[in-house]
């Protein structure tokens, strides 16, 4: 900040009315030192990793275009292609990137759509800084006053800088914490508003531990009444003999030599002492509890933990936080898509979530199994199936029988249960 030609860096040294002397990092009336929360997102020293983590991990999601009757994914899809080069300047990863970043920081992430003119067919999608967004006064009345045409109305983006005019429709939001709690439905808060002094609390630790770093290791000499000091000819006289500058820059010597008596005392503070360390820890864990990243995956108490507990860990903050997130990111483009298909995503592909592929083949090794085993004991294979958990539509072979009489072990195919058999059996299950 420049006031009269003279530059002030926040934070700053304050003084109250009681008398405390401390330094300020709100003196500038801001968001901490930045303006916004995108500011304190980008140039928090715990905060920042921690957001890169959540945000570079969902850039890992794999998206695609699927009928919505057979399944079959649709790589020509308008939608697919557009997603392998969402816009000029960025790929799909530093767009989705991105997108988190700004959904947590602001607390609502926006896209906006360009539209092949005349045509509802997307061309390129950009992430935008919902701080930026200029909501006219007929939005913020309140959502349940809204018509249906309320979405061709117009926003302006960036009053200051591009000020351009966006309708409604061709924006895309995706929210961090619940919308329409309040008047505006295009508004959420952000969950670094409810970490602010924390935040703020791990800058002042920081700011005071650099303090301290700048000002430590002083030292004081105190001399008694008896003794006095040499002549300035006996020093210089006595300093040459020794020649105890050698080694130092001119000008600087390493001793002191006099007659008086003197004692030596460090003021030395231990870091340690000020706990400004574990209140650090502390702080950033709190952070990253409100990101819900688990400590196994992230800790800064240094604690050792177990590859499996690691393992674990990320894979449930995958199952249960970025596939939520992915799934509601889909949610908002199939309002955009045609009837006829959806977009899936999903974190199947990355190598910390094959081992649950392993535990799912599991499972299902074992429901073949025991649906061998009811087919043989006589049970009707609709029932069969089920019973082991599988679609009752499924065709199933004729089911086989190994013969030991003789030895052989030859198969031959099993005799049909009879009806009356059978009728006797399903009344049975019934009871």
């Amino acid at each position: 900040m420049n006031v009269l030609g003279i530059d002030f860096n926040w934070p700053v040294w304050s003084r109250n009315s009681s008398g405390d002397n401390f330094y300020d990092v709100t003196s500038a009336g801001k968001w901490s030192r930045f303006n916004n929360n995108i500011g304190i997102a980008e140039n928090h020293p715990i905060l920042s990793p921690a957001l890169l983590f959540v945000s570079k991990l969902f850039s890992q999601a794999q998206l695609n275009v699927e009928h919505k009757t057979s399944g079959k994914v649709k790589a020509e899809h308008d939608l697919a292609k557009l997603f392998r080069n969402p816009n000029f300047y960025q790929t799909l990863p530093d767009l989705l990137e991105s997108l988190m970043f700004t959904q947590i920081a602001n607390g609502v992430g926006v896209l906006y759509a360009k539209k092949i003119f005349g045509t509802q067919i997307m061309n390129a999608i950009h992430v935008l800084d919902y701080s930026k967004i200029h909501f006219p006064e007929n939005i913020k009345s309140g959502y349940l006053k809204m018509d249906a045409t309320f979405l061709n109305r117009e926003v302006i983006y960036d009053k200051s800088g591009e000020n351009i005019k966006i309708a409604l429709r061709d924006l895309m939001f995706f929210y961090d914490l619940p919308n329409g709690a309040k008047k505006n439905p295009f508004e959420a808060a952000s969950r670094l508003d409810g970490l602010k002094q924390t935040l703020l609390n791990t800058q002042d630790s920081l700011i005071a531990k650099n303090i301290i770093l700048r000002t430590n290791g002083k030292e004081m000499l105190s001399g008694s009444k008896d003794g006095f000091p040499l002549s300035a000819e006996e020093k210089n006289a006595a300093e040459e003999l020794f020649n105890d500058n050698y080694g130092l820059s001119a000008g600087r010597k390493r001793g002191l030599i006099t007659k008086a008596k003197m004692s030596w005392q460090s003021m030395h503070i231990a870091l340690r002492d000020l706990g400004l360390d574990e209140s650090v820890k502390v702080d950033g864990n709190i952070i990253y509890t409100a990101l819900h990243i688990p400590k196994d995956i992230i800790s800064l108490e240094a604690k050792k933990t177990t590859y499996n507990n690691f393992k674990e860990s990320m894979v449930s903050y995958i199952q249960n936080e970025m596939q939520a997130t992915l799934n509601s990111f889909a949610a908002v483009f199939n309002k955009n898509i045609d009837p006829l298909h959806e977009l899936k995503g999903t974190f199947e592909h990355l190598p910390i979530m094959q081992y649950i592929l392993l535990e799912r083949y599991t499972g299902i090794s074992q429901q073949a199994t025991a649906l061998d085993n009811l087919r043989r004991a006589g049970i009707p294979d609709d029932i069969a199936l089920k019973m082991c958990g599988f679609d009752k539509g499924i065709v199933l072979a004729p089911l086989t029988q190994t013969t030991a009489e003789n030895g052989k072990g030859e198969t031959n195919p099993k005799t049909s249960t009879s009806s009356e058999e059978e009728s006797k059996i399903r009344k049975l299950i019934q009871a």
